[in-house]
């Protein structure tokens, strides 16, 4: 079950694309800047064409240098917020998309732009968490990827914990169902243990805080806060 704020698709935003369309491995694919080094990003359930996270691509574009990729990883079916009856379309659509779809997706996205550049970088949204830790668990494409980082992630279980095996930043928010105190508390203590983990709290936030943020001063703080971040982060693994 998804929480409310899961469903939020918070103020209205506008911008301009930058980027362009294209299909990589079967997957329309919106891809911006041109550069050697890669930053994937996994979106939650409003998909790839949700102009909050098209805003957010071409911002980590321009101040990192990279290029970024948003698959589509539903296939053209994100959940749309613009349907008076959405959220109560939900169960069907997480029917449709289970994570393991997702992961799968995943896996063959990363494995067919791996030979296309000198580092690979993956961020994931709410339900786009959890195609990043199964990339960074992974036996195999573990190693394709750079760093990774997740924010306000959602459906992640505690023994993924102790599975991963690269470098990898939370953007937590305050108050997350989603992500709940307990289960923070044990990825925490697990990678921080291995020095793999780093986890900053925006104080004040709910779940979808960053790609979504409500509009109040407050929120729209932090997260500008939780974007300068990643974005540091990213130019630290680059």
């Amino acid at each position: 079950m998804l929480s409310s704020s899961c469903v939020d698709p918070g103020a209205k935003q506008t911008h301009l694309s930058q980027g362009h369309e294209e299909e990589i491995a079967g997957i329309n694919t919106y891809i911006t800047g041109q550069s050697k080094s890669a930053i994937v990003i996994f979106t939650d359930i409003f998909g790839y064409s949700f102009i909050n996270i098209r805003k957010i691509a071409d911002r980590f574009s321009e101040e990192t240098s990279a290029t970024v990729l948003i698959p589509d990883y539903f296939h053209g079916d994100p959940v749309n917020p613009n349907l008076p009856n959405y959220r109560d379309m939900m169960p069907d659509w997480i029917k449709r998309h289970p994570t393991t779809e997702t992961c799968a997706i995943a896996d063959k996205f990363i494995s067919t732009i791996k030979g296309h550049y000198q580092s690979i970088q993956v961020i994931g949204f709410c339900y786009g968490a959890k195609a990043v830790v199964y990339l960074i668990t992974h036996p195999e494409l573990s190693s394709t990827i750079k760093a990774a980082i997740v924010g306000h992630p959602s459906r992640l279980v505690e023994e993924e914990a102790a599975q991963i095996k690269r470098p990898i930043l939370f953007l937590c928010a305050e108050t997350d169902h989603a992500f709940s105190p307990d289960l923070l508390v044990h990825f925490e203590k697990e990678l921080t243990e291995n020095c793999l983990g780093t986890f900053h709290k925006y104080p004040g936030t709910v779940h979808g805080f960053i790609t979504r943020p409500d509009g109040s001063p407050q929120v729209n703080q932090q997260s500008e806060k939780a974007i300068q971040d990643a974005i540091e982060y990213f130019k630290r693994n680059i």
